[in-house]
Protein backbone atom coordinates (compact mmCIF):
# COMPACT_ATOMS: atom_id res chain seq x y z
CA UNK A 1 0.00 0.00 0.00
CA UNK A 2 1.02 3.43 -1.15
CA UNK A 3 2.21 5.20 2.20
CA UNK A 4 3.39 9.57 2.46
CA UNK A 5 5.57 8.71 5.16
CA UNK A 6 7.19 5.66 3.45
CA UNK A 7 7.71 8.24 0.44
CA UNK A 8 9.13 11.25 2.27
CA UNK A 9 11.16 9.20 4.07
CA UNK A 10 12.58 7.51 0.93
CA UNK A 11 13.25 11.59 -0.83
CA UNK A 12 14.77 12.56 1.92
CA UNK A 13 17.15 9.85 3.60
CA UNK A 14 18.22 11.14 7.43
CA UNK A 15 20.15 9.57 9.82
CA UNK A 16 17.52 7.98 11.82
CA UNK A 17 14.98 10.83 11.01
CA UNK A 18 15.33 11.79 14.39
CA UNK A 19 12.17 13.35 15.84
CA UNK A 20 13.06 14.75 19.20
CA UNK A 21 10.37 15.83 22.20
CA UNK A 22 8.83 19.52 22.13
CA UNK A 23 11.80 21.95 22.96
CA UNK A 24 14.45 19.60 23.73
CA UNK A 25 16.50 22.29 22.46
CA UNK A 26 16.02 26.21 23.01
CA UNK A 27 18.24 26.52 20.02
CA UNK A 28 19.34 24.52 16.94
CA UNK A 29 20.60 25.52 13.47
CA UNK A 30 19.47 24.17 9.98
CA UNK A 31 21.39 24.60 7.15
CA UNK A 32 22.17 22.66 3.34
CA UNK A 33 25.69 21.68 2.63
CA UNK A 34 26.83 20.35 -0.70
CA UNK A 35 30.66 19.59 -0.47
CA UNK A 36 31.91 21.68 2.10
CA UNK A 37 32.64 18.96 4.37
CA UNK A 38 36.15 20.57 5.38
CA UNK A 39 34.14 23.38 6.67
CA UNK A 40 31.96 22.02 8.68
CA UNK A 41 34.01 21.00 11.95
CA UNK A 42 34.82 24.59 12.75
CA UNK A 43 31.27 25.87 12.32
CA UNK A 44 29.87 23.48 14.72
CA UNK A 45 32.16 24.31 16.95
CA UNK A 46 32.28 27.33 16.97
CA UNK A 47 28.05 27.28 17.36
CA UNK A 48 28.45 25.21 20.15
CA UNK A 49 30.23 27.59 21.83
CA UNK A 50 27.67 30.24 21.69
CA UNK A 51 25.15 28.12 22.80
CA UNK A 52 23.66 26.35 20.09
CA UNK A 53 22.94 22.62 20.98
CA UNK A 54 21.35 20.70 17.68
CA UNK A 55 22.28 20.89 14.11
CA UNK A 56 19.95 20.06 11.08
CA UNK A 57 22.56 19.28 8.24
CA UNK A 58 20.37 18.79 4.68
CA UNK A 59 22.73 17.02 2.25
CA UNK A 60 22.74 18.32 -1.27
CA UNK A 61 24.42 15.41 -3.03
CA UNK A 62 27.61 16.24 -1.14
CA UNK A 63 31.00 14.15 -3.13
CA UNK A 64 31.62 12.74 0.14
CA UNK A 65 28.79 12.28 1.94
CA UNK A 66 27.85 14.74 5.11
CA UNK A 67 26.82 12.05 7.43
CA UNK A 68 30.19 10.34 6.62
CA UNK A 69 31.98 13.53 7.97
CA UNK A 70 30.12 14.16 10.74
CA UNK A 71 30.86 10.11 12.05
CA UNK A 72 33.77 11.07 11.76
CA UNK A 73 33.61 13.88 13.96
CA UNK A 74 32.20 11.84 16.53
CA UNK A 75 29.03 14.49 16.56
CA UNK A 76 26.23 12.06 15.59
CA UNK A 77 24.39 12.71 18.97
CA UNK A 78 24.01 16.12 17.90
CA UNK A 79 23.68 16.39 13.99
CA UNK A 80 20.96 14.75 12.05
CA UNK A 81 21.68 14.60 8.56
CA UNK A 82 19.06 14.43 5.77
CA UNK A 83 20.08 14.11 2.53
CA UNK A 84 18.52 16.18 -0.27
CA UNK A 85 20.02 15.90 -3.89
CA UNK A 86 19.05 18.16 -6.67
CA UNK A 87 18.87 21.55 -7.48
CA UNK A 88 17.21 24.66 -6.03
CA UNK A 89 16.26 22.70 -2.36
CA UNK A 90 17.34 25.26 0.05
CA UNK A 91 13.76 26.48 0.68
CA UNK A 92 12.53 22.95 0.35
CA UNK A 93 14.95 21.91 2.90
CA UNK A 94 13.82 24.55 5.35
CA UNK A 95 10.47 23.38 4.85
CA UNK A 96 11.22 20.36 5.60
CA UNK A 97 13.28 20.63 8.74
CA UNK A 98 10.43 22.78 10.06
CA UNK A 99 7.55 20.44 9.39
CA UNK A 100 9.85 17.06 10.99
CA UNK A 101 11.58 18.98 13.47
CA UNK A 102 9.89 21.54 14.24
CA UNK A 103 8.89 20.94 17.77
CA UNK A 104 12.36 19.99 19.01
CA UNK A 105 13.41 23.55 19.53
CA UNK A 106 11.98 26.74 20.59
CA UNK A 107 14.60 28.75 17.90
CA UNK A 108 16.11 27.20 14.91
CA UNK A 109 18.21 29.81 12.83
CA UNK A 110 18.29 28.88 9.23
CA UNK A 111 22.13 29.87 7.69
CA UNK A 112 24.97 28.61 5.42
CA UNK A 113 28.11 26.78 6.68
CA UNK A 114 29.79 30.77 5.95
CA UNK A 115 27.87 32.26 7.67
CA UNK A 116 28.58 32.95 11.64
CA UNK A 117 26.52 34.57 14.53
CA UNK A 118 28.31 37.09 16.62
CA UNK A 119 26.85 38.47 19.48
CA UNK A 120 27.99 41.62 21.03
CA UNK A 121 26.66 42.04 24.01
CA UNK A 122 29.43 40.89 25.73
CA UNK A 123 28.11 37.23 27.18
CA UNK A 124 29.06 34.59 24.19
CA UNK A 125 25.56 32.83 25.37
CA UNK A 126 23.60 33.98 22.10
CA UNK A 127 20.44 32.11 23.85
CA UNK A 128 20.76 35.30 26.36
CA UNK A 129 19.81 37.59 23.70
CA UNK A 130 17.64 35.70 22.36
CA UNK A 131 15.23 34.97 25.48
CA UNK A 132 14.60 38.85 24.44
CA UNK A 133 12.57 38.14 21.32
CA UNK A 134 10.33 35.15 22.65
CA UNK A 135 7.43 37.07 21.99
CA UNK A 136 8.28 37.73 17.99
CA UNK A 137 8.08 34.96 15.80
CA UNK A 138 11.72 35.61 14.17
CA UNK A 139 14.96 37.62 14.73
CA UNK A 140 16.81 38.61 11.38
CA UNK A 141 19.89 39.03 11.92
CA UNK A 142 22.38 41.56 9.14
CA UNK A 143 24.86 39.94 7.26
CA UNK A 144 28.22 41.21 7.09
CA UNK A 145 30.61 40.58 4.02
CA UNK A 146 33.89 39.88 4.64
CA UNK A 147 36.62 39.64 2.10
CA UNK A 148 39.86 37.52 0.82
CA UNK A 149 42.10 39.29 3.25
CA UNK A 150 44.13 38.81 -0.09
CA UNK A 151 44.78 35.28 0.37
CA UNK A 152 44.49 33.61 -2.98
CA UNK A 153 44.40 30.05 -2.12
CA UNK A 154 42.62 28.09 1.03
CA UNK A 155 44.79 29.70 4.23
CA UNK A 156 46.25 26.37 6.71
CA UNK A 157 44.11 27.90 9.42
CA UNK A 158 41.00 28.67 9.64
CA UNK A 159 38.57 30.69 7.64
CA UNK A 160 37.52 32.86 11.30
CA UNK A 161 41.63 33.68 11.73
CA UNK A 162 42.29 34.09 8.59
CA UNK A 163 39.16 36.51 7.66
CA UNK A 164 39.33 39.25 9.47
CA UNK A 165 38.62 42.31 7.37
CA UNK A 166 34.84 43.21 6.15
CA UNK A 167 33.06 45.58 4.31
CA UNK A 168 31.86 48.62 5.56
CA UNK A 169 28.36 48.35 7.39
CA UNK A 170 26.27 50.49 4.40
CA UNK A 171 28.17 48.15 1.92
CA UNK A 172 24.49 46.97 0.06
CA UNK A 173 24.72 43.37 0.25
CA UNK A 174 24.88 44.09 3.99
CA UNK A 175 20.86 44.78 3.87
CA UNK A 176 20.28 41.27 3.40
CA UNK A 177 18.93 39.33 6.44
CA UNK A 178 19.28 35.76 7.78
CA UNK A 179 16.57 34.20 9.83
CA UNK A 180 16.12 32.87 13.75
CA UNK A 181 12.66 32.05 14.10
CA UNK A 182 10.22 30.12 16.69
CA UNK A 183 9.02 27.12 14.47
CA UNK A 184 5.64 27.31 16.52
CA UNK A 185 5.16 31.00 15.16
CA UNK A 186 5.90 30.06 11.65
CA UNK A 187 3.46 29.62 8.96
CA UNK A 188 6.02 28.29 6.48
CA UNK A 189 9.84 28.24 4.62
CA UNK A 190 9.67 31.42 2.00
CA UNK A 191 12.92 32.40 0.94
CA UNK A 192 16.42 31.38 1.89
CA UNK A 193 16.41 34.83 4.12
CA UNK A 194 12.69 34.61 5.15
CA UNK A 195 10.03 32.87 6.10
CA UNK A 196 5.87 33.60 6.42
CA UNK A 197 4.53 33.93 10.04
CA UNK A 198 1.49 32.99 11.56
CA UNK A 199 -1.35 35.84 12.04
CA UNK A 200 -0.12 38.21 15.13
CA UNK A 201 3.97 37.44 14.79
CA UNK A 202 6.76 38.57 12.54
CA UNK A 203 10.06 38.80 11.78
CA UNK A 204 11.58 41.93 13.99
CA UNK A 205 15.55 43.05 14.03
CA UNK A 206 17.84 43.53 16.92
CA UNK A 207 15.83 46.20 18.56
CA UNK A 208 12.38 45.03 17.34
CA UNK A 209 11.78 47.15 14.32
CA UNK A 210 9.50 44.90 11.82
CA UNK A 211 11.07 43.55 8.64
CA UNK A 212 9.42 41.98 5.96
CA UNK A 213 10.85 40.14 3.68
CA UNK A 214 14.85 39.43 3.11
CA UNK A 215 16.20 43.14 3.10
CA UNK A 216 16.79 45.33 6.28
CA UNK A 217 18.91 48.48 6.77
CA UNK A 218 21.62 47.15 8.27
CA UNK A 219 21.65 46.73 12.35
CA UNK A 220 24.61 45.48 14.17
CA UNK A 221 24.89 46.73 17.70
CA UNK A 222 23.87 44.06 19.90
CA UNK A 223 24.48 40.86 17.21
CA UNK A 224 25.87 40.20 13.92
CA UNK A 225 25.73 37.65 11.18
CA UNK A 226 29.80 37.56 9.87
CA UNK A 227 29.61 35.86 6.12
CA UNK A 228 32.56 34.76 4.73
CA UNK A 229 31.39 35.40 1.17
CA UNK A 230 34.38 35.15 -0.38
CA UNK A 231 37.02 33.33 1.45
CA UNK A 232 39.93 32.90 -1.03
CA UNK A 233 40.31 33.72 -4.62
CA UNK A 234 40.50 29.64 -5.12
CA UNK A 235 37.69 28.54 -2.92
CA UNK A 236 35.52 30.67 -4.43
CA UNK A 237 36.32 29.25 -7.98
CA UNK A 238 35.18 25.81 -5.82
CA UNK A 239 31.96 27.80 -4.74
CA UNK A 240 31.16 28.80 -8.67
CA UNK A 241 31.51 24.92 -9.26
CA UNK A 242 28.87 24.07 -6.38
CA UNK A 243 26.54 25.91 -7.88
CA UNK A 244 23.38 27.80 -5.92
CA UNK A 245 20.88 25.71 -3.73
CA UNK A 246 18.74 28.65 -3.36
CA UNK A 247 18.74 29.52 -6.79
CA UNK A 248 19.12 28.32 -11.01
CA UNK A 249 21.57 31.10 -11.79
CA UNK A 250 25.36 30.37 -12.02
CA UNK A 251 27.68 32.00 -9.81
CA UNK A 252 30.35 34.26 -11.89
CA UNK A 253 33.30 34.95 -10.50
CA UNK A 254 32.68 38.82 -11.33
CA UNK A 255 30.32 38.40 -8.12
CA UNK A 256 33.92 37.64 -6.15
CA UNK A 257 35.50 40.81 -7.33
CA UNK A 258 32.37 43.16 -7.13
CA UNK A 259 32.14 41.45 -3.24
CA UNK A 260 35.49 41.14 -2.91
CA UNK A 261 36.66 44.86 -3.68
CA UNK A 262 34.45 46.03 -0.91
CA UNK A 263 35.00 44.17 1.97
CA UNK A 264 38.39 44.07 2.86
CA UNK A 265 38.22 47.55 4.31
CA UNK A 266 37.27 47.12 8.43
CA UNK A 267 39.42 45.00 10.50
CA UNK A 268 36.37 43.13 12.56
CA UNK A 269 37.81 40.47 15.49
CA UNK A 270 34.52 40.42 17.15
CA UNK A 271 34.54 36.75 16.50
CA UNK A 272 37.56 35.87 17.73
CA UNK A 273 36.92 38.17 21.06
CA UNK A 274 33.80 35.62 21.22
CA UNK A 275 36.60 32.72 20.91
CA UNK A 276 38.86 34.02 23.73
CA UNK A 277 35.82 34.25 26.23
CA UNK A 278 34.89 30.85 25.75
CA UNK A 279 37.89 29.74 26.15
CA UNK A 280 38.33 31.49 29.24
CA UNK A 281 35.23 30.58 30.57
CA UNK A 282 36.19 26.61 30.04
CA UNK A 283 39.38 26.88 31.79
CA UNK A 284 38.19 28.55 35.09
Amino acid sequence: MFSFKSFFSQLFGSNGDKRVADNSHYLSLCCIVKDENDYLAEWLDYHLKIGVTHFFIYDNGSKVPIEETIKSLGLTDIVTVTRIPGRNKHVKAYQHCLDHYGNSSQWIGFIDTDEFIVPKTGDPDFTKLLNKYESYGGLGISWLIFGSNGHQSKPSAGQLVSFTKRSETDFLANKHIKSIVQPRFVKSAYKSHCFKYKPGYYCVNEHGVKIEDSFAEPSIDTVQLNHYYCRSLGEYQEKIKRGISDTKRERKLDEFYYHDGESNKVEDRAILDILARTQARTSE
